[in-house]
C-alpha cells in the first residue's frame, strides 16, 4: 500500500479529483486483500496489547459497572466477550461496553491526524463482529489497520476547526472509522461500504465540553457501537446518501469550517504514527510532564524553591486540559497546572492510584499549581510541543523542551515499555502473570484461526 488512499490504484491527481467518500470506500476495498508489512503488523499488535491493558484497568473505574449494567439490563447474554468479565453481550452492547471502559482511564493511544483516540473507537467494534463471524487473527489485524487508515485520513481532512469547535473526533471520526474496519472484516461491496459510512456519519456525535466526566469515555463506546450498527444495517441493504462526507449539509461541511479532502493524503500507513500514553492523563499534558521531569532531574529542583512556572504550549491546550480547580481524580487528568505540580514533586503520573480526590485537594500541590501559568507566545508550535520555564528562589531561570508527538521508531523498545505498562494494569485485575497470556495471544494472532485466545486472555479464568 502506498500513500494514496486507494492503495496505489490511482495517481495523486486522480485522487484529488475524486470525492472523499469514494476514495475512502476504495481504501476499504483495497484493504481487504492487502498484504501488511511486518512493521505495520507489529504496530497493530502493540495497539492490541495496549487496548486490552487499559480496558482491563478501566474495569475498576465506577463507570464500568454502570455502563455494563445499563447495556445488559434488557438482554443479558449474547455472543460477545466483555473484557474483564465472565458476562457476555450482543455485538452492539459489547462494542458499547468495551469501547467505553477502554477509554475510562484516558490512558489509551492517540493519533495526531485523527485528532483523537483511534483504537478505543475501532477495535471494540471489529472484535465484536470478528467473534461472531469466527474471523481469523489475520482478518482482525487487517481490518483494524484498514479502519485506522480511515481514521487518520478523515481526521486530517476535517481540518483543525472540527476539534476546535468542540467536536470530539474520537466519537465523530471514530464512528466512521469503526464502520470502515467492520466493513473490511465483512468484505462488504462498494455500495454497502458507502452506506455504512453514511450511516455511521449520521450517528456520530461527541462534545468536548464533557471532557473530565464519564461522558468522554462514552464517546468511544458510542463510536464503536455506531460502527457495528451501521455495518449490520448496510449489509442488509439499509440505504443512505452517497458522498456523505463532502455533500452539502453532510459530515465535512456541517462539522468543520476548513474541511479539505486534499489533506487526507498522508503517510503510507497511518498506524505507524500511533502514539502511546505513559502517563494516565490527557495526552496534551504529557509533553509538559516529561519536560518538567527532565528539568527537575537535571537541575535537582526542590518544589519549595519554585517561584513560578511557565508552560509555553499551543493555544488549544487551554480548551482541553486547563481545569483550574480540579476536585476529583478525573479532573486532575485534565488539569495541566495540577499535573505540572505533580511532576515537580516527582509523583508517578503513570500510576492509576495517584488520581484521587485526595490528590486533587492536596494543599502543597494546590499551592504550587497557583504558580503555574500557560503562555501562548508567537512561536508556531506543533500540537504537542512544549517549552517549560521555571523560576527558582535563588534567581535562576531554567528551561526544558519536549514533544511527545514524535512516534517511536524502535518498535522493540516501544514493546518493552508497553509490556511494562500492561503488567501494571492487567495483573491487579486478572492476577500476577496474566499479562504473559495476553502477550502470547497477541503474538500468535497473525496465524491464529480465530480471535478466541486473544479474548480469553482478557477475561477471568
Amino acid at each position: 500500500m502506498n500513500g494514496d488512499i486507494d492503495n496505489g490504484n490511482m495517481n495523486e491527481a486522480n485522487n484529488k479529483a475524486k470525492p472523499l467518500t469514494s476514495l475512502l470506500v476504495q481504501s476499504c476495498l483495497s484493504a481487504m486483500d492487502t498484504e501488511l508489512p511486518f512493521k505495520v503488523v507489529q504496530m497493530a499488535q502493540h495497539c492490541l496489547i495496549d487496548w486490552a491493558a487499559v480496558t482491563l484497568g478501566g474495569t475498576r473505574d465506577p463507570l464500568a459497572n454502570i455502563i455494563t449494567e445499563t447495556a445488559c439490563f434488557e438482554n443479558e447474554g449474547g455472543s460477545c466477550t466483555l473484557v474483564g468479565s465472565t458476562r457476555r453481550a450482543s455485538q452492539m452492547q459489547a462494542a458499547l461496553v468495551n469501547g467505553t471502559i477502554s477509554h475510562a482511564l484516558d490512558y489509551d493511544d492517540v493519533n495526531s491526524r485523527m485528532h483523537g483516540h483511534p483504537t478505543v473507537a475501532i477495535l471494540p467494534a471489529i472484535l465484536a463482529i470478528a467473534e461472531v463471524e469466527g474471523a481469523s487473527g489475520a482478518d482482525l489485524v487487517r481490518a483494524f489497520v484498514g479502519g485506522y487508515q480511515i481514521a487518520g485520513k478523515l481526521g486530517a481532512a476535517m481540518g483543525e476547526t472540527h476539534y476546535l469547535r468542540g467536536f470530539h473526533a474520537t466519537s465523530t471520526v471514530g464512528s466512521i472509522a469503526a464502520a470502515a474496519g467492520c466493513a473490511i472484516l465483512l468484505k462488504l461491496d462498494r455500495r454497502q461500504i458507502e452506506n455504512a459510512i453514511a450511516l455511521a456519519a449520521t450517528q456520530s456525535a461527541g462534545l468536548k465540553a464533557n471532557f473530565g466526566t464519564m461522558a468522554k469515555p462514552l464517546h468511544a463506546g458510542k463510536a464503536a457501537s455506531n460502527g457495528v450498527l451501521a455495518v449490520r444495517l448496510a449489509q442488509k441493504g439499509f440505504s443512505a446518501r452517497n458522498e456523505i462526507l463532502e455533500r452539502d449539509q453532510g459530515f465535512g461541511l456541517t462539522m468543520s469550517d476548513d474541511f479539505s479532502p486534499s489533506l487526507a493524503m498522508g503517510p503510507d500507513w497511518e498506524i505507524e504514527d500511533n502514539l502511546f500514553k505513559y502517563h494516565a492523563a490527557c495526552f496534551l499534558t504529557h509533553s509538559s510532564i516529561e519536560a518538567l521531569l527532565k528539568l527537575s532531574a537535571r537541575e535537582k529542583i526542590n518544589p519549595k524553591d519554585v517561584i513560578a512556572v511557565q508552560l509555553h504550549v499551543p493555544e488549544g491546550h487551554r480548551k482541553v486540559c486547563d481545569l483550574r480547580d480540579p476536585q476529583t481524580g478525573l479532573d486532575v487528568k485534565f488539569s495541566i497546572r495540577h499535573l505540572a505540580a505533580l511532576a515537580l514533586y516527582g509523583a508517578n503520573t503513570s500510576s492509576l492510584a495517584l488520581f484521587t480526590e485526595e490528590t486533587a485537594r492536596d494543599s502543597k500541590l494546590c499551592a504550587l499549581r497557583e504558580r503555574v501559568d500557560l503562555v501562548h507566545d508567537d512561536v508556531a508550535r506543533i500540537r504537542y510541543e512544549v517549552q517549560v520555564v521555571v523560576e527558582l528562589s535563588n534567581g535562576r531561570i531554567v528551561t526544558a523542551h519536549h514533544d511527545v508527538g514524535e512516534p517511536a521508531r524502535d518498535l522493540n523498545i516501544q514493546e518493552k515499555a508497553l509490556r511494562s505498562k500492561a503488567d501494571t494494569l492487567i495483573d491487579p485485575v486478572l492476577g500476577i502473570g496474566a499479562g504473559a497470556a495476553l502477550f502470547a495471544a497477541v503474538s500468535a494472532l497473525p496465524t491464529a484461526v480465530s480471535v478466541a485466545d486473544y479474548l480469553k486472555a482478557t477475561t477471568p479464568n
